[in-house]
């Protein structure tokens, strides 16, 4: 499906932020009685609530309309420095300003385990929305969270439940404008659009403002991507991060940091509908297994993103022997801050994070806008993906699956890191990477039953970081450099290495029913031992050699623009080979 990414005057508005808005000068909007309409969505020409039938005035300062605004702020930008679309709001509002945030709430698992009710990434934003409406509070504002279950009449249509929620919200609190704020991982719904769309009738100014969420300006990034004879761009992750390193580095194009000072007052109207409108439960709420979780990362909040970061420079020159940590690297757990926007990635730059590390999520993050099928999880190389084994879970393959989860395999790196995952949530990236690596070559388990297991238990759940990850364990994804992975051979000797398996081994963990006979059971070195064996059939296969090609040649993607019978942001090739022509 073709998809037109937003080049609109939004592009600019970042750009120029930081400059002053004029308030537009608007004399009346009028107000009407609606029905709601969910059949024909894309082109619903409903009634608008602002007819001539029912009209009032606006109140006015000094003879002139009151300039006031909604934010429709994006879920993964829960912070109030450093944005854009709430300054944005801001200008636009200065005599009223409401901020919404809608939240999908899901409490139920598909798969494995009806133990937790709440996943650690949600419950982690849980905590997250609460910070933001106590900042917000400092400054007289406070946050509508809208809980969305899509509808059995808007069931099939694009997140239409989410816009209609806020259109009622809008119907009730009647603003001059709204503002939509726009990030990568939601610019492919087209919110703006919709939402213009159903209130075409009206006087509303809709104004998107697209923060893409990244180190890197994306309006950079046909600088940073390879370019092909056969058209498209090539996407290769040591290309663009040279590129893009290279580009921060010359170019100057690090993107400014602000922080807000003041935010206009409340909307008038709002307390009267705040009331049906609740936070999300509070984590002291959540059950026991999240809950505790939970606890064990203290503070959600702004500052402490802010914190977390700095620590990155204060420890950036103290010598390591662990092999878990990625050279240069420094486990600051502040993952779980960025993937909820506590912190923008420029000042989490500033501060001490390296770039090469911020830049692998925005390389997740371009992969996601750019390509319909990780949007979509589909694998981006099908014909690899198809030659790796049924996706079905039955007989042994149940059990391996299971034993992986509750970390009894036989290796005792990948198991002290499977049982760090069920107690803390999160694992240092290189197990992540091992971890994924026994899986799928190890015990030839299709990656979308560990990407799901990733997507419950990790409290940083990204689902463009999540979703590349695993398709490249999977050998089908954009760059399955970490191939034949030796996932079941011991590291070198180090003491921090032997204190994180010795710690997580013996620690004493709750088991959920479903997995507490797999953690208990007899350890067995079988898959260990049949590690390289099924290394070697995958060679036979060959598999490896087709993850070689596509990791060195990068993938061919449709781009905006191109002439060509491949839809937008489909795959075309590998390399020079056209995708009719691939085979394993």
């Amino acid at each position: 499906m073709k998809k037109k990414f937003i080049t609109m005057l939004c592009m600019k508005e970042i750009a120029a932020y930081s400059r002053s808005f004029q308030a537009h000068s608007m004399k009346r909007l009028q107000f009407t009685r609606t029905t709601k309409c969910f059949s024909h969505l894309d082109n619903c020409s409903e009634q608008s609530p602002y007819s001539n039938e029912e009209s009032i005035l606006l109140q006015t300062k000094g003879g002139e309309p009151l300039q006031t605004s909604v934010l429709w702020l994006a879920h993964n930008r829960l912070r109030i420095n450093d944005n854009v679309a709430l300054q944005k709001a801001a200008e636009l509002g200065p005599d009223g300003l409401a901020i919404c945030l809608v939240w999908p709430y899901s409490n139920e698992w598909k798969g494995y385990s009806k133990s937790i009710e709440v996943t650690p990434a949600e419950a982690f934003g849980y905590g997250a929305v609460r910070a933001l409406n106590d900042a917000l509070g400092k400054f007289g504002q406070k946050l509508f969270v809208i809980s969305t279950h899509p509808s059995s009449e808007a069931k099939g249509h694009d997140k239409w439940d989410e816009i209609l929620a806020v259109k009622e919200l809008i119907e009730k609190l009647k603003p001059q404008n709204v503002v939509v704020d726009i990030s990568s991982l939601n610019l492919h719904h087209n919110y703006a659009s919709k939402l213009r769309n159903i209130l075409n009738n009206t006087n509303i100014n809709v104004v998107d403002v697209l923060d893409d969420g990244m180190l890197f300006p994306f309006e950079k990034l046909s600088n940073a991507l390879g370019r092909s004879r056969q058209g498209g761009r090539s996407l290769r992750w040591s290309t663009f991060l040279t590129n893009a390193m290279i580009t921060l580095d010359n170019e100057g194009t690090d993107k400014p940091i602000f922080e807000m000072q003041s935010l206009p007052p409340l909307l008038s109207k709002s307390d009267e509908v705040l009331h049906s409108y609740d936070l999300p439960p509070h984590p002291e709420d959540l059950p026991r297994w999240t809950r505790i979780l939970l606890s064990q990362w203290g503070d959600i909040s702004e500052e402490e993103a802010v914190s977390r970061a700095k620590s990155a420079r204060r420890s950036e020159n103290i010598a390591s022997s662990s092999q878990l940590t990625e050279k240069g690297s420094n486990d600051t757990l502040i993952s779980p801050y960025l993937r909820w926007g506590l912190i923008s990635p420029q000042r989490a730059a500033r501060c001490g994070i390296r770039r090469r590390d911020i830049l692998w999520r925005d390389w997740s993050y371009i992969c996601y806008r750019l390509l319909g099928p990780i949007r979509r999880k589909e694998a981006v190389l099908k014909f690899i993906d198809d030659s790796m084994g049924s996706a079905d879970l039955v007989g042994e393959q149940k059990e391996k699956f299971l034993s992986w989860c509750a970390g009894n395999t036989g290796s005792d790196l990948i198991d002290a890191g499977m049982r760090q995952l069920w107690y803390e949530g999160w694992m240092p990236r290189r197990i992540r990477l091992l971890a994924a690596g026994c899986l799928v070559e190890g015990l030839g388990i299709n990656f979308r039953h560990g990407r799901d297991w990733f997507e419950y238990t990790l409290i940083d759940h990204d689902p463009a970081i999540n979703e590349l990850m695993w398709q490249n364990a999977g050998l089908c994804g954009v760059d399955p450099f970490y191939r034949g992975i030796k996932w079941e051979a011991p590291l070198p000797k180090g003491a921090e290495d032997d204190e994180y398996v010795q710690y997580w081994l013996n620690k004493e963990l709750v088991w959920p029913t479903s997995l507490r006979p797999y953690a208990e059971s007899e350890k067995s070195y079988k898959w260990v031992v049949e590690a390289k064996l099924q290394r070697d059939l995958l060679a036979q296969k060959g598999i490896y050699k087709a993850a070689k090609a596509v990791s060195n040649s990068g993938v061919r993607v449709a781009w905006p623009g191109l002439v060509s019978p491949v839809e937008e942001g489909e795959v075309m090739g590998v390399g020079l080979t056209p995708l009719e022509k691939l085979n394993t």
